[in-house]
């Protein structure tokens, strides 16, 4: 994962986006963050009511939403150990996401930071990068007959 976790550095120095150097809670303001978690836990309670038995993907993205929730609960209680323990979970379930799909996790990770780097700097109202006439699309490219979950890159794009 350090190869990884070096390419969303690069790109968050790219874009102007924070970089810490040592563990730390994200700047936040409190009421617009337990607005938020509090929407997400109700979000969490309702799709409870309307998921079924062998219904993964909404599942999975409630158990997504429900550490999201815990993330942003962390931070405004200052705790910076659960949030540690939030990140982790959501990194888990992101690759939990991976092998319930079969997808393959480097060569995308790869071509979506090749194309995150043709991004443009922040939109400060937003937080995120911008597609500028410099962007290019991630070329995504999934073969049955290959190896599951691995990436067929084209040339061209």
């Amino acid at each position: 994962m350090q190869k990884q976790l070096d390419q969303v550095r690069d790109f968050h120095r790219h874009i102007g986006a924070t970089v810490a150097t040592s563990p730390m809670l994200l700047p936040y303001e409190p009421t617009s963050a337990r607005v938020l978690a509090r929407n997400l836990r109700v979000l969490c309670q309702t799709g409870a009511g309307n998921r079924g038995q062998g219904d993964d993907l909404v599942n999975r993205a409630l158990m997504a939403v429900e550490e999201l929730a815990e993330w942003i609960e962390a931070h405004v209680a200052s705790d910076l150990t659960a949030a540690a323990d939030a990140w982790a979970d959501r990194a888990y379930l992101l690759f939990g996401d991976a092998v319930a799909t079969g997808l393959g996790t480097e060569a995308l990770f790869d071509e979506v930071h090749r194309s995150n780097m043709t991004k443009a700097p922040v939109n400060p109202a937003t937080g995120k990068a911008v597609k500028s006439d410099g962007y290019l699309a991630p070329v995504i490219s999934l073969d049955a007959a290959d190896e599951p979950g691995r990436l067929k890159h084209s040339a061209s794009g």
